[in-house]
């Protein structure tokens, strides 16, 4: 069970990644407006790519691989939407990037849909923290170093 022990690290790495991408996400417009240098550098493309690689690479090393262990589907399933969730409002921000550059969308074109894909995102890193959580949890319960409640 030491595989386990050595993988929960990459659960608190997810947990840290997701907690900074809801946070990026509420801060990013104050940013911009009050400290523009700021705002704009973590609003460019590499940072949320960067971000969101991480963030795979966390899901990979700890949820996906604790799957093959506990088996369990809830927390699998929770993890994947959140990724998924993460990858569409980071995919659909692609699209408006490029479709700004081409087209000259103006603010109120996009800002609707802008705001809806930061909600995606925070719920994305929602089901992210918490699956990450349970992760730990089974993982405890699996060592017999935490209460097990769940009948998986």
């Amino acid at each position: 069970m030491e595989n386990i022990k050595n993988k929960e690290n990459y659960d608190y790495l997810g947990i840290s990644l997701s907690i900074l991408c809801g946070i990026h996400c509420l801060i990013t417009p104050f940013l911009i407006i009050y400290l523009p240098i700021v705002g704009n550098t973590i609003e460019t493309i590499w940072f949320h790519t960067g971000t969101i690689s991480f963030m795979g690479f966390a899901f990979h090393q700890s949820i996906y691989k604790h799957f093959k262990i506990h088996k369990s589907k809830f927390i699998f399933g929770l993890g994947s939407m959140g990724l998924i969730l993460f990858l569409v409002s980071y995919i659909n921000e692609l699209i408006h990037q490029s479709g700004e550059q081409e087209h000259g969308h103006t603010l109120s074109d996009v800002h609707g849909d802008e705001t809806f894909m930061i909600y995606v995102a925070f719920v994305g890193g929602i089901l992210l923290v918490s699956a990450h959580i349970l992760n730990i949890r089974k993982c405890k319960c699996l060592r017999g170093k935490g209460l097990c409640t769940d009948k998986e």
